[in-house]
């Protein structure tokens, strides 16, 4: 009787212990922190989406590269995804986008710089500054020109949407 009280013991205080309390429903303590994402469309001058594979002249992940310089001049890889486009209720989203959680994550001031290589074309220098409180992008720079954000319907969905034109 005294081992199961005590196992119904550590059962107990082991779920009491792994929950804490949000605004609006509980949450797992022992849970991973989840990151917002960064959105970025790939555009050429004449609008086609570069990321798309059925585009002629898109590019795979393989030929993208986002990275940060480390100070002792060695390349730290960032980890990022393409994403298909999507539908919200009635409206459609026809661009691929390039995600990376990772790249919010180690975001920490607007003087921080990330490169994104594209296939062939020169790395782009990027520069962030996040809320934190709601992790929206406050701003955005590639090579030091602030990029447009996605305003339309979709934006209520999904937040930081940027679009880049190589």
């Amino acid at each position: 009787m005294r081992k199961f009280l005590i196992v119904l013991f550590v059962v107990f205080m082991a779920n009491f212990g792994c929950k804490k309390v949000a605004e609006t429903e509980r949450l797992c303590a022992c849970s991973p922190t989840v990151y917002p994402q960064l959105f970025l469309v790939v555009k050429s001058p004449n609008g086609a989406d570069l990321l798309n594979p059925a585009v002629s002249g898109s590019f795979t992940s393989s030929q993208i590269k986002l990275y940060q310089k480390e100070s002792n001049g060695s390349l730290k890889q960032i980890g990022f995804g393409i994403r298909p486009s999507f539908s919200y209720g009635n409206e459609k989203f026809d661009y691929y986008q390039l995600i990376s959680a990772e790249l919010m994550a180690l975001a920490k001031s607007i003087d921080q710089s990330f490169y994104l290589k594209v296939g062939d074309h020169a790395p782009l220098e990027i520069n962030l500054a996040i809320d934190h409180t709601d992790y929206k992008i406050e701003k955005l720079l590639v090579n030091k020109v602030e990029l447009p954000v996605e305003t339309g319907p979709v934006s209520a969905y999904l937040k930081n949407i940027y679009y880049i034109v190589l």
